[in-house]
């Protein structure tokens, strides 16, 4: 007989099911024998020994829950965040009788440290010539695995201009001998007019990201206007205190007319230098390894972990080093963690950082204990604890914990590090990698697919089931110690995998081209005057009904012409699917379709995986779904990546409470349906059928309007007479409520709207017409654009100061000069014609009805980024 589970540890009364246990199904252990009552999924646990009332349940000798009743062996074990689970995820497995018969480990008020801890140093006493091939940066930066040309957006506004850049000079310049290519590095954050929060973050990523000893050399690229200077840059490069020599870092400005003309130049300089580094042996000890976990199941830390864990040892004890992330992801794990750590300082310090991390959750109305994910429970995950003790055997029994460190601050000397991050795993991945990795290990039991620009991520499986699964995008079979394989052994594979990967042989991840990246998302922090807002305050803060009411008749309009471009959505559930979708959409629009075929779109984002809840995740649900049923959309399929919170099911249920049938969309899952290769035939095959007939409401016909600050009086004035106008014939318009113009009397007056609340949430769609006001917690255009598209409107219209922005994913954007004619913009607000208010007006309802295409057009992964309002955190 197959074995029915295991144990992490001797002496532990919680055993591991080894594959799924079926109902009456005979269990065995010594004399006792017993028929389980319930169904028992792969992952989930069973009682091995009776538990008493008030006892802890333990794994890995640690507890992880307390029993409310008595637990005879072979009972199922059950908290009430499974019971939920199983309800909403596996319902064939739910059983109105199952009881929940313990309670988690409050974490909140309880933390368990060791009695004895044991204070030292990791020694690097191996030596035995163990060598890989890399690139050699000097003394202070060390050794590279990979030699690129890395161009790095330094705030969000620039995004599109790297991405451009980069396909322009990929095209040119392809790998080629020891040269890497030229990659781009976008995110999401400093995009904004004000300085972020995360300002000095944000600052010390960047200057880690050009500096990483995979870079040959960096161009930043910035824009005129930014908060964030070069200089400033400049500045934080200073402080790393690294040679001249042995760094390139250069800086080009976004916005200017001949700014691909000179990065070209730039890079025609900058190439043959990085193309001119060789390959050469490198001692073990130039390795810095990023640690990381992803859709982790409860085999995580009997398989993979351990094997990664004990990998590390080996190379720690040749001089390398490791960096282990995720904070809020030991939680609970503490008494395993600092059993072995260098000093009481680093003791105290762990403490220090971990309990900063939960004050930060708590300020914003969660808890950091709130990270453990629908997914994550699904497999077997109970709760954060739980997940903690697994994630924590990264670190093998043997390793001292010698440093803990803030994100992206570097790692100097050799050893075993522990940095400051939240558990969503671009965020922390990007910290280690401006850390100074140079090589991630990853690993994940769903099949997590993520990958860094530039750093070779390798995904180790917990379970051989999985990996067959996702073969073609996994890189190692940590499951075969399930199959009798040692730790031993499988650590020695994974070693040798590594050293071959870092000398040069590409990952699974590489293969693909799949990558993604993001920084540690801005936070805001209440305080005593800013107060999280209760249900009861939002609903009558957001009622729906317009400042102005529009006039009823937009046939006009409506019956212009042949209506604005639809397009085909590819939607991904979570920001692990994001990049998945912007491919596959990129290969359904190069394929050869039909002239007549909508286009397809991909919305790319950095939300679903970070699981704060609260504002933030209904946020995140109301924007999915107001694109999902947006005017402008044909189809849509949802692109789950299968452990994220926010699932398929999760959005099905969603779309259910607003009466709005899930058959209307295709649903498509990366991890479940087999990989990249296999999900990406079914969406493309989905996105080719015949239309869905959609049954939800019809919007009315609104259109967004954004303004910069300090674009005159004459100006102001036009845009009152163009808003005016566009109410007269039957078109909303909706503002953010801290556009500038909500400020200005020469508009409000003309308009006779004074002290303007909003009057939707963000991405709130409007069912009234008339002038509306959305919602907004930041300045930043692509986070305001996406909010005005969820609302349901078709057109944006923005004005910017200087120069256009980056236009919307797909809703025609028209941007105008505020100042005089120029031809970057589509039209002036201010000329001497009096009836220029008119003509823009004509122009508006030219865009709507698809007889006028603005000049700036959208780009593949630019013009989308959520919001995570006021009280968003990255748990």
């Amino acid at each position: 007989m197959a074995l029915q589970y295991l144990l992490p540890a001797e002496g532990d009364n919680a055993g591991i099911a080894t594959r799924r246990l079926e109902a009456g199904e005979t269990l065995e252990l010594d004399d006792n024998t017993v028929t389980l009552k319930y169904p028992v999924p792969q992952g989930h646990r069973i009682c091995i020994s009776p538990i008493l009332k008030g006892e802890a349940l333990l794994s890995w000798g640690l507890s992880f829950g307390t029993a409310i009743e008595d637990i005879a062996f072979g009972d199922y074990l059950c908290n009430a965040k499974m019971r939920e689970v199983l309800r909403a995820r596996q319902p064939e497995d739910y059983d109105e009788q199952l009881k929940v018969n313990f309670e988690d480990k409050d974490t909140i008020v309880e933390r368990t440290l060791p009695e004895a801890p044991s204070f030292g140093n990791n020694v690097a006493d191996i030596v035995d010539g163990l060598t890989f091939q890399g690139f050699y940066r000097g003394e202070s930066r060390g050794w590279g695995t990979r030699n690129y040309l890395v161009i790095i957006g330094a705030t969000s506004r620039s995004r599109s201009a790297v991405l451009e850049a980069a396909e322009r000079l990929q095209a040119k310049w392809p790998a080629y001998g020891n040269f890497d290519g030229v990659v781009p590095v976008v995110h999401t954050e400093g995009g904004g007019l004000d300085v972020p929060n995360n300002r000095d973050l944000l600052l010390r990523t960047l200057a880690g990201f050009a500096t990483n000893p995979n870079s040959g050399a960096a161009i930043l690229v910035n824009e005129h206007g930014s908060w964030l200077t070069n200089d400033e840059i400049a500045e934080q490069l200073s402080h790393l205190a690294l040679p001249e020599a042995e760094y390139r870092v250069s800086y080009q400005m976004a916005d200017d007319d001949g700014f691909f003309d000179s990065l070209v130049s730039e890079c025609e300089l900058l190439i043959p230098q990085v193309a001119s580094f060789e390959r050469q042996p490198a001692p073990v000890s130039g390795l810095k390894l990023g640690l990381q976990c992803g859709g982790s199941d409860a085999f995580s830390g009997v398989t993979a972990n351990q094997v990664l864990g004990k990998a590390v040892h080996e190379l720690i004890r040749r001089g390398g080093s490791a960096n282990l992330a995720e904070t809020d992801e030991l939680i609970g794990a503490e008494q395993y963690v600092l059993q072995k750590t260098a000093s009481r300082k680093t003791f105290e310090r762990f403490l220090t950082v971990q309990q900063r991390f939960k004050d930060y959750a708590t300020a914003h109305g969660h808890t950091a204990e709130g990270n453990v994910s629908g997914g994550n429970i699904y497999r077997g995950l109970y709760n954060i604890t739980l997940k903690s003790i697994g994630a924590a055997r990264k670190k093998d029994p043997q390793t001292y914990l010698d440093y803990v460190i803030d994100y992206a601050q570097p790692m100097r000397r050799p050893g075993y590090y522990f940095m400051d991050s939240p558990g969503n795993d671009l965020e922390s991945i990007a910290g280690q990698v401006a850390a100074g990795a140079n090589l991630v290990l990853f690993t994940t039991g769903n099949g997590s697919i993520t990958n860094f620009p530039f750093v070779p991520t390798l995904k180790i499986v917990t379970t051989h089931e999985r990996f067959q699964l996702l073969e073609s995008d996994m890189d190692f079979d940590a499951g075969q110690v399930l199959e009798g394989e040692s730790l031993e052994l499988a650590s020695e594979r994974l070693r040798q995998l590594l050293l071959e990967t870092a000398s040069g042989i590409r990952s699974k991840g590489e293969h693909t081209g799949q990558y993604q990246t993001q920084i540690w998302r801005n936070a805001f922090f209440p305080n005593a005057t800013q107060l999280i807002p209760t249900v009861t305050e939002s609903e009558q803060r957001f009622s729906g009904v317009p400042l102005l009411v529009a006039d009823r008749d937009d046939t006009l309009v409506r019956t212009r012409s042949k209506g604005a471009p639809m397009c085909s959505l590819v939607l991904p559930t979570s920001l692990c699917s994001g990049q998945v979708a912007e491919q596959i959409a990129a290969h359904i629009n190069q394929g050869g379709h039909q002239p007549t075929r909508e286009k397809a779109i991909a919305l790319p984002h950095t939300e679903g995986c970070g699981v704060s809840g609260g504002q933030s995740e209904e946020i995140f649900r109301d924007t999915m779904i107001g694109y999902a049923t947006h005017p402008l959309v044909k189809r849509c399929v949802f692109l789950e990546h299968g452990c994220e919170k926010t699932h398929n099911d999760y959005f099905q249920s969603a779309l259910n409470d607003r009466g709005i049938a899930p058959g209307q969309f295709d649903w498509a899952s990366i991890q479940l349906e087999g990989g990249i290769s296999a999900v990406s035939q079914h969406v493309e095959k989905s996105i080719s059928k015949p239309s869905p007939s959609t049954e939800w409401p019809q919007l009315p016909l609104h259109v967004g309007l954004t303004t910069s600050p300090g674009i005159g009086h004459d100006a102001l004035q036009r845009l009152a007479d163009l808003t005016h106008r566009l109410l007269s014939k039957g078109v909303g318009v909706v503002l953010a409520a801290n556009d500038p113009l909500l400020k200005e009397a020469a508009f409000c007056d003309r308009l006779a709207i004074y002290h303007a609340r909003p009057t939707l949430a963000y991405s709130q769609q409007s069912t009234h017409a008339g002038l509306q006001v959305m919602d907004c917690s930041t300045s930043d255009w692509l986070e305001i654009a996406t909010g005005l598209g969820a609302t349901g409107c078709r057109c944006l219209i923005t004005v910017p100061t200087n120069y256009p922005y980056q236009p919307h994913r797909f809703i025609p954007t028209l941007q105008l000069s505020p100042t005089g004619q120029d031809k970057h913009f589509d039209g002036c607000l201010v000329t001497p014609e009096e009836e220029s208010a008119e003509v823009l007006t004509e122009q508006i309802i030219d865009t709507l009805a698809g007889d006028y295409t603005p000049l700036r057009q959208a780009a593949p992964n630019v013009g989308f980024q959520i919001s995570r309002g006021r009280f968003g955190v990255s748990l």
